[in-house]
C-alpha cells in the first residue's frame, strides 16, 4: 500500500470519529464504552495503515540495469541491454533496461545525444530488447520450451501495448525473429531474420526502388527482402516489413507473416523458428520505450 492510499484511509477514519463524537451526550454508559473501544481500534488500524504506507514508499518492484549486455530474466522473457555496436559511438552514452516484476512492464531508456548522425548517414549502435525463445548465439538458453520449433508447426501471435516517451534522434522499434536450420542453433545456423517495424523516427525504411508492397492481416505493408545479405554469422536472408499505421496496442498474428514469407520463398518450411525478439535499433538521440505488455501466447 502506498502513502497516498494510507493517507486517504486515515482521513476516512478521522471522519468516522467526528461523526461518532456527538453521540456521547445522548447515550448511556454502556453504549459509550462500546464507542470508546471502537475509537481505540480505529486509531490503531489507522496508524498501522500509515506505517505500512510509509514503509512501502521505499520499496520498488522495478529492476534496472545499465551495463553492456546486462540481462533481466522475467518468466518466459529476457530483457537484454544489447550493445552490439556501441564501439561505433563517438561520445559518451547511456542505456538502461528495466523490468517491473509486479505489473509486467519492460523497456529501455537511452541517451546517445552526443552522436551527430543524420537521417542520410547513420550507424546503429545498440538494440535493447525483449527476447522470447532461443537467441541463436553462444551463452543463451531458450526462455521457453515452446522454442525453437519447426516453422511448419509454428502458431504464434504477439499481444502488445507500448508507448514511446520523449524520443528524438534516430531510432526504430522492430521485431527480430530468427529462423535457423537446426533445433539446437548456433550463429552459423541462422538462415533468415524477420523484422516487423512498429515505429521509427528519422530512419528511412530502405530505398523505395528495392521495396514492394503486400497486404497482411488486412493491413498494407512495405516489403524489403535481401536474399544476399551477409552478416558476421555468414549469409542469410534479411526480411523487413513496414505495416501502415500500426497502432500502439494490439495483436499481430505471426502465422500470417510466416505464410507470406513462405510464399515468396524467403523462408523454407523445413527451417525452425528460434527466437521472437523486439527492441529498438538506436543510432542517436534520447528517449524511452516502455512495453506495458509484450506476450507471445
Amino acid at each position: 500500500m502506498n502513502v497516498k492510499r494510507s493517507r486517504i484511509l486515515l482521513h476516512q477514519c478521522k471522519n468516522v470519529l467526528f461523526k461518532i463524537a456527538p453521540l456521547y451526550q445522548f447515550k448511556n454508559n454502556s453504549f459509550r464504552r462500546i464507542i470508546d473501544m471502537l475509537i481505540q481500534r480505529i486509531w490503531i488500524i489507522s496508524v498501522l495503515f500509515a506505517f505500512i504506507g510509509l514503509s512501502g514508499c521505499t520499496h520498488s518492484s522495478q529492476i534496472e540495469k545499465s551495463a553492456e549486455w546486462d540481462r533481466i530474466s522475467d518468466g518466459e522473457y529476457l530483457v537484454e541491454n544489447c550493445t552490439w555496436n556501441v564501439a561505433a559511438a563517438h561520445g559518451s552514452w547511456k542505456e538502461i533496461i528495466f523490468c517491473d516484476t509486479m505489473n509486467g512492464s519492460r523497456g529501455w531508456r537511452w541517451d546517445f545525444s552526443k552522436e551527430t548522425d543524420n537521417p542520410a548517414a547513420y550507424v546503429i549502435k545498440s538494440y535493447p530488447e525483449i527476447i522470447f525463445g532461443r537467441k541463436p548465439y553462444d551463452g543463451y538458453e531458450s526462455t521457453s520450451p515452446r522454442l525453437p520449433i519447426a516453422l511448419r508447426n509454428a502458431q504464434f501471435t504477439i499481444e502488445y501495448d507500448y508507448k514511446v516517451i520523449r524520443a528524438n534522434g534516430i531510432y526504430n522499434t522492430t521485431t527480430d525473429i530468427t529462423f535457423t536450420d537446426s533445433v539446437t542453433p548456433h550463429p552459423e545456423n541462422i538462415r533468415a531474420k524477420l523484422m516487423i517495424w512498429f515505429d521509427h523516427l528519422n530512419m528511412d525504411f530502405f530505398q523505395s526502388k528495392f521495396r514492394t508492397q503486400t497486404v497482411i492481416g488486412g493491413r498494407r505493408h512495405e516489403v524489403f527482402i535481401d536474399r544476399n545479405h551477409t552478416g558476421p554469422e555468414g549469409a542469410w536472408i534479411f526480411i523487413a516489413l513496414l505495416p501502415e499505421k500500426l497502432p500502439h496496442k494490439g495483436k499481430i498474428d505471426l502465422t500470417e507473416y510466416f505464410n507470406f514469407c513462405l510464399s515468396t520463398g524467403a523462408l523454407k518450411p523445413e527451417w525452425f523458428v528460434s527466437s521472437i525478439e523486439i527492441g529498438s535499433e538506436i543510432a542517436s538521440g534520447k528517449g524511452e520505450v516502455q512495453f506495458k505488455q509484450f506476450l507471445v501466447p
